[in-house]
């Protein structure tokens, strides 16, 4: 169990990097943060959003620093978990894992986002802390919260059932639960993993550079993590958007390999030590200033706003797009051409906003990457 003292410390090194996301951009980070916003303020309905975080998205408030507070409560009880995670394999200072997990910028990028997705990390955060539990202890009540855990989770997100699957291949208790689920959804699943060159989050190999500053991870792994921690490894190479999921395993490694006695002899060794505490709290601070760099910009309100304003003066009521752009539109009251999808659409005759050249169209206004422009 962790102790008052560091669940305070936690909370801290949760704040840190939150506060600077918080208060140095008004708005939200990520494209499709913006679909779940609409939903959120009433403006729009996404289709194919599990059933519990579908009733709990349309029940949030309206309000982006409420959200901002919400997502920030999951972050913090995501680090509670690997903490938690940690101590299993070293009582006094098992806790450092969370502090370790900011030496990977993915877990933070992943939790300001506001998807579906967010709201059932936590949960699987502490199935895992439940599944390695019961490894330790030998009890197999523990394989159940695990399982509860990551049933719950799937009523917020679909990919909860990867981590059935990884853990269904130690553990007896999820064995059945896991090919029950691997026969119904197995074609899905595959169809799911695939990469897709065309969407950022899908891409393959990019998320080994999400997990670099955790390296040291694999060395001092324990070997009850392996199996799981290799599952997860092949899915982030699949697509980037799986990076998440080994962090806490690589957390606890590189855990394992700062409290190493082995190595308190060794002075260089030391130093590494020292630098490598040294860099995860420093990468708190740099984490949460990027935070201010993600997309949207500020160029981009500024386009959509004047794309709108130009469309008052036609006879049409849409905007045509970019497809990675329509949530934006929606969301500051317009109607987008396409929205989501990942793909690419001529435009008509009217007012677009997009990146790409257009043969058949004039440039109104640039607003850096992004062109407003009259096509004909």
């Amino acid at each position: 169990m962790l102790s008052h003292k560091q669940i305070a410390i936690i909370f801290i090194l949760a704040t840190i990097p939150f506060a600077f996301y918080t208060f140095l951009r008004p708005d939200l980070s990520g494209y499709d943060s913006y679909a779940f916003l609409t939903q959120s303020c009433g403006q729009f309905t996404l289709q194919g959003t599990p059933i519990i975080a579908d009733f709990v998205l349309k029940n949030i408030p309206c309000n982006i620093y409420a959200i901002k507070g919400i997502l920030f409560l999951l972050f913090y009880a995501s680090l509670l978990g690997i903490a938690s995670l940690g101590s299993l394999f070293h009582k006094e200072k098992g806790w450092y894992a969370a502090i370790f997990s900011f030496l990977a910028p993915t877990l933070f990028f992943f939790a300001i986002r506001f998807e579906n997705d967010q709201l059932a990390y936590p949960l699987l955060i502490w199935a895992t802390y439940f599944f390695y539990k019961s490894r330790i202890t030998k009890e197999k009540k523990y394989d159940l919260y695990a399982l509860a855990l990551i049933v719950f989770a799937a009523g917020f997100w679909y990919g909860a059932i990867y981590f059935l699957l990884a853990f269904a291949t130690t553990s007896i208790v999820l064995l059945i639960p896991g090919i029950t689920a691997l026969g119904i959804y197995g074609q899905k699943i595959i169809g799911n993993t695939i990469p897709i060159n065309t969407v950022n989050e899908s891409l393959p190999f990019v998320g080994l550079t999400h997990i670099f500053g955790l390296a040291l991870g694999f060395t001092l792994l324990p070997i009850m993590l392996i199996p799981q921690t290799a599952i997860f490894l092949i899915l982030l190479i699949a697509q980037q958007k799986f990076a998440w999921m080994i962090v806490p395993m690589l957390s606890v490694g590189t855990m394992l390999f700062y409290v190493n006695p082995k190595l308190d002899k060794n002075k260089w060794a030391n130093f590494a030590k020292g630098v490598l505490l040294t860099a995860a709290i420093a990468c708190m601070v740099a984490w949460g200033l990027s935070a201010s760099e993600q997309a949207p910009h500020s160029h981009t309100w500024e386009a959509i706003d004047y794309a709108i304003e130009q469309i008052e003066n036609t006879n049409s009521r849409t905007v045509q797009n970019d497809w990675d752009l329509g949530y934006f539109i929606i969301y500051k009251g317009g109607v987008p051409s396409q929205y989501g999808g990942g793909q690419q659409f001529e435009f008509e005759k009217g007012i677009a906003i997009t990146k790409h050249d257009q043969n058949n169209c004039v440039t109104l206004k640039q607003f850096e990457d992004l062109n407003v422009v009259e096509c004909y």
